[in-house]
């Protein structure tokens, strides 16, 4: 007896294939959608790496005096005057992480350094931009920390360390001084209404290597360790939000 086995005609195939098409269509781009975006995980590792650094720099016992980052931990003031005050901010960032190249006191630019919040006073996206945009346009040299996979650390301007004024006085020496009984008034103004420091230090991260790819990340730090967000940053750790 003979059995003949039945196939599949040329129509149920092709609607199989057609099935086949609307689901790749379908399902794709949710797979391209989920799947983890490189440049946006690794910034997001420099990002949490810059903030842990910071925030162990300020507590710890080993860096900075009353967690002031202008002041070193044997109590002398970082006034930018010497190579190695220019120097500690960078080294003791390059002591917690593991970088694999380190260039401290390399002079970046001729013109930044720090942006005062009072000037952008209820226009904080302008503030925003201004760290992205400094951190971009006055680089001039190289390189100072490189982590290891690549992502680069650095300030726009080394030499205006933490806490620097005239005749190596601290900041808050200043600020204690009596109105009119200090001859650089100006920078007795240097505080919010909270009384804390509005000065940031600028500082960057490039993700991709210094003029290659992507602009640089844009941060404002201030000397008691707090850390302004700039505008570029902000928006990609929402898309690392989106992406988990």
């Amino acid at each position: 007896m003979i059995i003949f086995k039945k196939a599949f005609t040329l129509a149920e195939i092709l609607i199989v294939l057609v099935i086949i098409g609307i689901l790749t269509m379908i399902l794709l781009p949710i797979a391209f959608q989920s799947s983890p975006d490189e440049d946006v995980m690794k910034f997001k590792k420099a990002h949490n790496t810059l903030f842990n650094v910071i925030k162990e720099l300020v507590s710890s016992d080993a860096y900075y005096k009353d967690g002031d980052l202008g002041i070193k931990i044997d109590g002398s003031l970082i006034d930018g005057s010497h190579k190695e005050d220019v120097e500690y901010f960078c080294k003791t960032i390059a002591d917690t992480i593991n970088a694999k190249e380190v260039n401290c006191a390399k002079q970046n630019s001729k013109d930044a350094g720090w942006i005062d919040a009072q000037m952008y006073s209820g226009v904080a996206d302008n503030m925003e931009d201004a760290f992205d945009k400094r951190c971009k346009e006055k680089l001039e040299s190289s390189n100072e920390i490189v982590l290891a996979d690549g992502v680069v650390f650095y300030q726009t301007n080394p030499s205006l360390t933490f806490g620097i004024n005239n005749n190596s006085n601290t900041i808050k020496e200043i600020l204690d001084t009596p109105d009119g009984e200090y001859p650089n008034t100006r920078l007795m103004t240097i505080q919010d209404d909270d009384g804390f420091l509005r000065m940031y230090k600028e500082y960057c991260i490039d993700i991709d290597g210094i003029n290659k790819g992507e602009d640089p990340f844009g941060y404002g730090i201030r000397t008691d360790g707090k850390i302004y967000i700039g505008k570029k940053a902000s928006e990609w750790l929402n898309k690392s939000i989106q992406k988990e």
